[in-house]
């Protein structure tokens, strides 16, 4: 039982340890305060003074924050192994990723652009075959030539481009108007339309016509000749959208993703039908669209119809700042600073040869140690003013104990909290720059050579003592400088192999974008552009049933042509990247949406990202997961179920971030960088 008091500290030491590395920042702590409770209570147990219960509790509690943060600098180091492992097994399924989402993309522009045209021109022209009024049938024949050619326009301009554009072009107030053409020409009579809003933002407005455009689109093929209502104003802050229909036809495929074809042969105008392009893909494309402006959309059964409700921030959207420092990289600083205070005041605090300080000397010493121990928080920032502030303690001390003041000699603050100057010289090295840089270790050396000099126990004449000093500590300083210096090249290194290899990959995913829209587009030039373009002739020709015919084939080549686009990548294997995570959000029906200042991550955190948002993705189909890109991290937000909410939290927890609920089952994880 004797060596037990020499056995109790290192084991608790492991375990405070072995948890950090474990377990998450909160339970490691947890640990931590009940061994430093344990230890100041098994010296109250032993009779010890009040002043030296909280020395031994000061001492431990440092002791035991350096340890807790060493143990989750291994934590974190070994989530970022685990994320650069992964990031590095999927790079090479960039390329595929990027062109499976440009395919998406390509998919969206032609049933956005095409289809609602087509599908027009098919309904007018088989209502006009049944009727036998000349000027009915020459009104149906007009507009046949005027939509195909709008339409042969806009797949010329993919094909042209590679991407319609369209939609995104011009001033906000032009896109509303255009809506106002959009329901002026509707070939279907029966719409009630009322737009009170005067302007939105570019991109807003876009969006909004798209909606509205699906919608009546979608009201044509399942709800011919019913009622259909549009609204576009404003509500209060938002840009509020809505088409509703009577449904007076049966439904056959409105929903998001129900599986069934957009137009499936129930009677659309002739009772033959009108081919449809299948599964709500439209639906799904204007979730994702209006999720981007930052907006909601619904669609779903309203009574016997059918509602579409796309609602948008007039104002741009801030992202929310909120940062968990003590679980990161800033935990670290805080636990150094921990320890510095607390081997400083802690030992004064305890019983030794020398008499005990008293409350005098505490009350001067403590905003001392304080100054001395602080500027550890700052070494990263500012490395060179966190240097200074610490020294600045040797002067101030020299200085009372010259005024006759009862304080300890400099030189013994400085043998005991040395290791505080020589972090700031590594960070002097490895985080400032080089002309400030290369000024910490003779600052080092000479103040604490001073400091050492004019100490007790020094013979001989203080100006030689101070040089020999000087050049004795000189030597560690520029040593550990050199090792900052070292540390911050392998690091620059490091980054700039990074970028060079995200810059390789994303030449690659460029190279297959490029020939994936020469694939897309060759195919639109051999199926819907010249059906389009066939069902322009037949118009100017007078022949309807023709026009009829090329409409249906153009819309049944452009359906067969859309579920080529939507086809399952081989093995829907996503890599970790952004790029990958919209491939992943769009083949699960699902939004993601990026705000803030878009910038290139570094492949640990871009990989930490995918993984954060696959588990929100994966929640629910219709779900929206926001990426927001914030100064100092990334922060994720969507929803989670309770199981989901704990892998996240350890996700986040190992790469020094957090996970915050927000409400509705909602969580917001940051991901520092």
């Amino acid at each position: 039982m004797e060596g037990l008091p020499w056995v109790l500290p290192p084991v608790a030491a492991a375990i405070v340890y072995w948890v950090a590395v474990r377990r998450t920042a909160g339970v490691a702590a947890v640990v931590a305060v009940v061994m430093v409770a344990a230890a100041a209570g098994v010296a109250a147990a032993l009779g010890e003074s009040p002043r030296t219960i909280a020395g031994l509790a000061l001492l431990c509690g440092g002791t035991a924050a350096a340890i807790w943060a060493s143990g989750r600098s291994r934590r974190r180091g070994r989530a970022r192994r685990s994320a650069m492992d992964a990031y590095r097994a999927g790079r090479s399924a960039v390329p595929d990723a990027a062109a499976d989402a440009e395919r998406l993309r390509l998919a969206a522009e032609l049933h956005d652009t095409a289809a609602h045209r087509l599908t027009g021109i098919a309904v007018g022209a088989a209502s006009a075959l049944h009727v036998t009024e000349p000027a009915l049938r020459a009104e149906a024949l007009r507009h046949a030539a005027e939509a195909g050619r709008l339409a042969a326009s806009e797949l010329d301009s993919l094909v042209a481009i590679g991407a319609v554009g369209t939609d995104t072009a011009g001033a906000g107030n032009a896109e509303l108007l255009r809506i106002d053409a959009l329901i002026d020409s509707w070939p279907e009579s029966a719409v009630r339309y009322r737009r009170s809003a005067e302007f939105a933002a570019p991109q807003v407005a876009a969006v909004a016509y798209r909606v509205v455009r699906e919608a009546l689109t979608n009201a044509m093929r399942y709800a011919g000749g019913a009622d259909v209502r549009v609204s576009v104003e404003n509500d209060g802050d938002r840009l509020r959208v809505e088409v509703s229909d009577s449904g007076q036809m049966p439904r056959g495929g409105h929903g998001v993703g129900d599986g069934q074809g957009v137009g499936d042969g129930q009677g659309v105008g002739d009772g033959q039908g009108v081919v449809g392009l299948g599964g709500g893909h439209g639906l799904v494309g204007l979730l994702t669209a209006v999720t981007d402006c930052g907006g909601t959309f619904t669609a779903g059964p309203s009574g016997t119809g059918w509602t579409v409700v796309a609602e948008f921030p007039h104002a741009v959207e801030a992202p929310p700042v909120r940062r968990a420092v003590w679980r990161g990289r800033q935990a670290s600083d805080g636990a150094l600073v921990a320890l510095a205070l607390a081997l400083s005041i802690g030992t004064y605090l305890l019983p030794d040869d020398t008499p005990a300080a008293s409350e005098a000397q505490l009350a001067l010493l403590m905003p001392l140690f304080a100054v001395h121990a602080v500027p550890l928080w700052w070494r990263r920032r500012t490395p060179g003013r966190s240097l200074a502030a610490a020294l600045s303690t040797y002067p101030v001390m020299l200085a009372a104990r010259a005024a006759g003041w009862s304080v300890p000699p400099a030189g013994d603050l400085f043998l005991w909290g040395c290791w505080v100057e020589l972090a700031l010289v590594y960070a002097a090295g490895a985080y400032g720059g080089r002309g400030r840089g290369l000024l910490a270790p003779p600052a080092v050396a000479g103040i604490g050579g001073l400091a050492l000099a004019l100490g007790p126990g020094i013979t001989g004449p203080p100006a030689a003592a101070w040089a020999v000093l000087a050049l004795g500590l000189l030597i560690p300083s520029v040593l550990v400088w050199a090792l900052g210096r070292a540390v911050a090249a392998a690091r620059t290194r490091r980054r700039a192999a990074e970028q060079a290899e995200h810059d390789l990959l994303s030449g690659r995913a460029s190279a297959m974008v490029r020939a994936e829209r020469g694939r897309v587009t060759a195919g639109v030039r051999r199926t819907a552009l010249r059906h389009a373009e066939a069902v322009v002739a037949a118009a100017d020709a007078g022949r309807l049933t023709q026009v009829l015919a090329e409409a249906r084939a153009g819309l049944g080549a452009l359906r067969d042509l859309l579920d080529e686009l939507r086809a399952p990548m081989n093995g829907e294997d996503f890599p970790p990247t952004l790029v990958g995570l919209s491939a992943l959000a769009t083949r699960a029906d699902a939004g993601v949406r990026c705000i803030g200042d878009r910038r290139p991550l570094a492949p640990a955190v871009e990989a930490s990202v995918f993984t954060v948002a696959r588990e929100l993705v994966g929640a629910a189909a219709g779900s929206v997961t926001t990426v927001s890109f914030l100064p100092g991290g990334v922060a994720v937000t969507g929803r989670a179920d309770q199981a989901g909410v704990q892998r996240l939290r350890t996700l986040a927890d190992a790469c020094g971030g957090s996970l915050s609920p927000v409400e509705d089952g909602t969580v917001w994880v940051w991901l520092p960088e």
